[in-house]
């Protein structure tokens, strides 16, 4: 057993992906965890998370951006406070098209807004968050909720579009 674990571990194909995974890393995320407009001290971002435009991007203090997040803030911003736990596969995107009805699908004007979460907050797997979008503190969000209105603070809401289910205590 022990000689095909160090067969593996001294694999020429095992350092060649690692080391593509660490130029992958370097090149996509390196760099716009570096040009971030803000990132508070305590604040985690998993490898696998894509911030488009980072310095539109302001995350709080302690916070963990998941696996397979995907930040796009666009020519808006997106503010997030501090603690923030975001699950894997979260999207939030502050940019979105217009439907004008004398233009073909792909010359849409854009539309963008920003988009500000507060302190204190859950987005649960596979969230969405559209452009515009203010979530209070304290607020919990559903796993897979698409979320396209405001969030009162302290409020647990869910569903497709995200609506208020109860208040938190």
């Amino acid at each position: 057993m022990w000689k095909n674990v160090f067969k593996v571990l001294f694999s020429f194909s095992t350092w060649k992906w690692f080391f593509r995974f660490l130029e992958f890393y370097h090149k996509v995320n390196g760099d716009a965890i570096r040009r971030l407009g803000s990132v508070g001290k305590g604040t985690w971002i998993e490898p696998t998370a894509k911030i488009t435009n980072p310095e539109n991007v302001f995350i709080g203090k302690n916070c963990h951006i998941n696996h397979l997040a995907c930040l796009q803030p666009g020519k808006a911003k997106i503010i997030i406070g501090d603690n923030l736990l975001m699950g894997p596969g979260t999207m939030l995107f502050a940019s979105n098209y217009q439907l004008a009805p004398d233009k073909p699908i792909r010359k849409q004007p854009s539309v963008y807004k920003d988009i500000v979460i507060g302190n204190d907050v859950w987005l649960g797997s596979n969230v969405v968050v559209t452009a515009g979008v203010t979530i209070g503190d304290g607020s919990v969000i559903a796993a897979g909720s698409v979320v396209t209105k405001d969030i009162p603070p302290y409020t647990i809401a869910g569903g497709i579009p995200a609506k208020p289910l109860k208040k938190r205590e």
